[in-house]
């Protein structure tokens, strides 16, 4: 199974916040760069390159990909008709593992993989365990039968009931632990903040 092969908390310190939803990754104590001399030492102002760089791990960590998964969806988007960015946007944020994780099935995009790896989502009623799989608007994700017992469910829904609620393009069923997929109207409904898509495609377009 593919992993984040670099400390995911490394790059999470170096931007200063918890980019994958973790509440026991180290920046939410730490916001500041790994190092002895990390809270005291100036800042160096990256070039244009290094910006992009991190722009694109702060992205990639995000939604949990390893680079050439992500440099794969990247390409998707490019021959896609319309904006680069957006594109880009909407097709890593229809994966189900995505998905799965902005439904509160699983307290943090890592988790979503692990419960869809190990058989336990299911779309339309059958049971789907690739992690990439590109949800189509209409289509019902949910968890197969027993699943629900388990204690990281039982975790991430109970997180998911003091928190928020799911995305404008996702509808709760009346089950609870199940969503249809509405389909992204706008780019602007992905809760994903502080981070410069554009400065990716420019990285990519080099």
């Amino acid at each position: 199974m593919a992993t984040i092969r670099k400390p995911r908390h490394k790059i999470c310190r170096t931007v200063g916040y918890c980019l994958y939803g973790s509440p026991k990754c180290p920046s939410v104590k730490r916001p500041t760069p790994p190092g002895h001399h990390a809270d005291t030492r100036k800042k160096k102002k990256k070039s244009p390159y290094g910006e992009q760089l991190l722009e694109k791990q702060k992205l990639r960590l995000t939604y949990g990909l390893m680079e050439k998964q992500f440099y794969h969806t990247f390409e998707r988007a490019s021959r896609m008709k319309g904006n680069k960015s957006d594109n880009f946007m909407m097709l890593l944020e229809g994966r189900l593992m995505t998905l799965v994780y902005r439904l509160g099935l699983a307290r943090t995009i890592f988790d979503a993989r692990q419960l869809i790896r190990h058989g336990h989502v299911s779309v339309d009623g059958q049971r789907v365990d690739v992690p990439s799989f590109s949800v189509s608007p209409g289509q019902i994700i949910g968890l197969t039968p027993g699943s629900t017992e388990l204690d990281r469910v039982k975790s991430a829904l109970e997180t998911r009931a003091s928190v928020s609620s799911p995305t404008p393009y996702l509808e709760v069923q009346s089950d609870g632990v199940s969503g249809k997929f509405l389909g992204i109207q706008s780019v602007t409904d992905i809760p994903v903040t502080r981070i410069n898509v554009q400065k990716i495609v420019e990285f990519y377009s080099k």
